[in-house]
């Protein structure tokens, strides 16, 4: 049974690897700009919230306000979003996302949704005891990730 439990932590540490390895790269979503992970979930956090400032963003994203502003500054520069005062909160700046940003953002849905069915068709058929241990032995994983 040991090994067994072996094996199967084994492969699912290389399976998180190879996915972090996969997600942490450049890709274009669609665009002729490379994004990477911090900025298309930004675009995404702006799509998703409009009208929100930077650390109203920074907030949502659980990230410094700083770490939200350098990133914005690349997605302006990249031409995924503007940045214009709004003029019912004062001197707020807000962000809206660009033809570009949209693009990159129905894409990453997209590839979301690509890993959904993937995980869909792979459950189809686990009866209901099957779900429940997979699901709580992912919550009782992040749970202890979150701890450490």
């Amino acid at each position: 049974m040991e090994k067994k439990i072996e094996k199967i932590s084994e492969l699912f540490l290389n399976l998180i690897c190879e996915f972090y390895e996969y997600d942490s790269k450049a890709r274009t979503f669609g665009t002729d700009t490379e994004l990477y992970h911090s900025e298309i979930h930004m675009l995404q956090c702006i799509q998703d919230n409009p009208g929100l400032h930077i650390s109203a963003i920074a907030r949502k994203l659980g990230i410094t306000r700083g770490a939200a502003s350098q990133t914005a500054k690349r997605l302006e520069k990249k031409q995924m979003i503007v940045k214009e005062m709004n003029h019912t909160r004062g001197s707020k700046v807000v962000m809206h996302l660009t033809p570009k940003g949209e693009i990159a953002c129905f894409n990453h849905k997209c590839a979301h949704e690509k890993y959904n069915t993937i995980i869909s068709e792979i459950l189809t058929g686990s009866d209901e005891e099957q779900l429940k241990f997979l699901s709580n032995f992912l919550l009782q994983f992040e749970k202890a990730l979150k701890e450490n």
